[in-house]
């Protein structure tokens, strides 16, 4: 038995009737995101741990950082602009700047 999806991603067992044709705008790969800074603040910060959390503005998803990743000592309610890596232990930041 043969199954066959649709261009709306439906199963069937028939085959189509006629082949998709694809669009132009359906081969433009999407910007990276990785590219783009993320935009948060500075939720938590350890002090004798040189360690905390950035909260990102939109996600509301927290982001870890220590003094070293950051290259800064930050302080709580400071504004920034990060980017991330996602390790085994969770999201990290890679690269950081004091938001002006």
């Amino acid at each position: 038995m043969f199954a066959y999806v649709d261009e709306f991603g439906n199963i069937s067992d028939t085959p189509p009737t006629q082949p998709y044709k694809f669009k132009e705008e359906d081969l433009i790969r999407p910007a990276d995101t990785e590219d783009e800074y993320l935009y948060g603040k500075v939720s938590y910060y350890n002090e004798v741990g040189h360690y905390g959390f950035i909260r990102d503005n939109l996600s509301r998803e927290t982001v870890y950082f220590n003094d070293k990743l950051a290259g800064m000592v930050l302080a709580v309610n400071q504004k920034v602009k990060y980017k991330y890596i996602r390790t085994k232990q969770g999201n990290q930041v890679s690269e950081i700047e004091l938001e002006s």
